[in-house]
């Protein structure tokens, strides 16, 4: 039997995988940062239980790729 659930990371699941500190998925997580764009989205599933679909955490590290500049010319 397979679990077709999605994945719901935690916010200590995902500072471990990217890096960021779990203060800043939190600042990132209010309503100013959100209004600015920032951070990805989120499920709040109480007030104090937070998790992010895996598809969203894939797109906002798909979406931060930085590609090398061509330099042809030089």
């Amino acid at each position: 039997m397979s679990d077709d659930r999605p994945r719901l990371w935690t916010p200590q699941e995902l500072a471990d995988y990217t890096g960021i500190p779990i203060r800043t998925l939190a600042d990132w997580r209010t309503e100013r940062a959100r209004s600015r764009g920032l951070g990805l989205p989120f499920v709040a599933l109480s007030s104090h239980n937070v998790r992010y679909r895996d598809e969203d955490v894939e797109a906002f590290i798909s979406g931060r790729v930085v590609a090398p500049m061509d330099r042809t010319g030089d």
